[in-house]
């Protein structure tokens, strides 16, 4: 039965339970660090044990009316589906480089059927890993689950990705409310099935706008691109090399408000049964997350830069009496080289760090805490079902690399 409206068609307060997340940013951060540190000696194999340990902490920590999520998933599992998405893409890369020996004219050409089949699997692959994420997640009990097929869904997102290119992105709302109604049409809690009442419309009547700026944005540097073009060779070529910074300032402006208001919109189309969500995300929220990410960062490297700096001087300075010139200059390289080195091991899991702590446990804990669950009681009678997914879908994430966030 769902539940009764007030006039205003609000519903009543007393049948929203509100998330909570009880998560500690100091733990999550410790969590982080080690694991980093541990990923170096490791050759970065220890990341397995680090994604499960930070999923555990925000699964557990997440509750509605004082009931926490469980993630069942293991380190082992996640290793496991590495070795087999390996498995399979390692005839497709040994293929790759037999082509690029034999056709070597037509290198190029040759790149086109691996990229595609690449694209494909990338598609295929984040299904599959929603999949496996859903069925080790476990709420009073039950667990959620998956069924249907990757591949119709990849078919399903290719189709849709060549009509948003061909109309501009016109066609993105439209794209996400399908593929978002596929996934949630398949997915189920025990016994009782989801969906998703979001449409690309009201998509599209929340940000079309933005869409907007971002398109004017484009043909009006185009515009000026064409105009500095013809100006004096060395004054347009001055001014063109300034409109990509411009483009990337524009984007990263609309980024955050552009996922700020899918987020909320892809919250509130979610159902299950008659359980209703209903989000209050803020736009300001994602830009305070964003812009902490973008200053911690550089405030970050600008300390690594500095103490990098300060090492490499005391060096020079201590043997610089004690070598001749081809010994300082031979010794600088190696310097020069452990500092590359250091810098890599140690820059690069920095801002890892930093991206999780803010984009990852940030972006969960105020997405979790601006959210409410109402008819919560309709699924009391919900019953165990479905089976637990393999683990295809999570090492193809991991090996192609586009397993982005937790």
């Amino acid at each position: 039965m769902t539940a009764s409206l007030h006039a205003d068609g609000s519903l009543p307060a007393s049948q929203r339970s509100p998330m909570s997340f009880s998560g500690q940013g100091r733990e999550f951060l410790r969590l982080l660090i080690t694991g980093s540190l541990f990923q170096i000696p490791t050759f970065g194999f220890y990341r397995f044990w680090l994604i499960t340990k930070l999923r555990r902490h925000l699964w557990a920590n997440t509750q509605i009316e004082g009931e926490a999520f469980e993630y069942t998933g293991t380190a082992k599992e996640l290793l496991i589906g590495f070795l087999v998405a390996l498995a399979v893409l390692g005839p497709l890369y040994l293929a790759y480089a037999i082509l690029g020996v034999i056709l070597e004219e037509q290198y190029a050409f040759a790149s086109v059927p691996l990229v595609v089949i690449m694209y494909v699997l990338a598609h295929f692959g984040s299904y599959r890993a929603r999949k496996y994420r859903a069925s080790r997640t476990v709420f009073r009990g039950i667990r959620f689950w998956m069924k249907g097929s990757g591949w119709p869904y990849a078919f399903r997102a290719v189709l849709w990705d060549l009509s948003t290119f061909l109309t501009l992105g016109l066609a993105l709302p439209w794209a996400m409310a399908s593929l978002e109604r596929y996934r949630m049409r398949n997915t189920y809690f025990g016994s009782v099935q989801g969906d998703f009442a979001g449409t690309g419309w009201s998509l599209f009547k929340r940000g079309w706008w933005v869409w907007a700026l971002g398109l004017i944005g484009l043909v009006g540097f185009a515009l000026l691109a064409f105009v500095l073009s013809k100006l004096s060779v060395g004054r347009g070529e001055t001014a063109l090399q300034v409109i990509p910074f411009l483009l990337i300032l524009v984007g990263l402006a609309l980024l955050p408000l552009a996922m700020a208001i899918f987020t909320r919109w892809h919250i509130d189309g979610l159902r299950f049964g008659d359980v209703t969500v209903a989000s209050s995300f803020r736009a300001g929220t994602y830009y305070g997350l964003f812009f902490k990410l973008i200053f911690s960062s550089l405030g970050f490297l600008l300390a690594f830069s500095l103490v990098a700096g300060l090492l490499g001087f005391l060096f020079a300075t201590v043997f610089k009496g004690v070598m001749t010139v081809a010994e300082g200059l031979s010794w600088a390289s190696v310097s020069a080289g452990l500092l590359v080195a250091i810098g890599y091991l140690i820059a690069l899991p920095g801002l890892g760090v930093l991206q999780r702590y803010f984009l990852g446990r940030g972006l969960w804990a105020a997405i979790v805490t601006s959210t409410a669950i109402t008819n919560l009681q309709s699924i009391d009678a919900a019953v165990a079902a479905g089976e637990p997914a393999g683990v295809l879908g999570e090492g193809l994430a991991d090996a192609l690399d586009f397993n982005v966030g937790i």
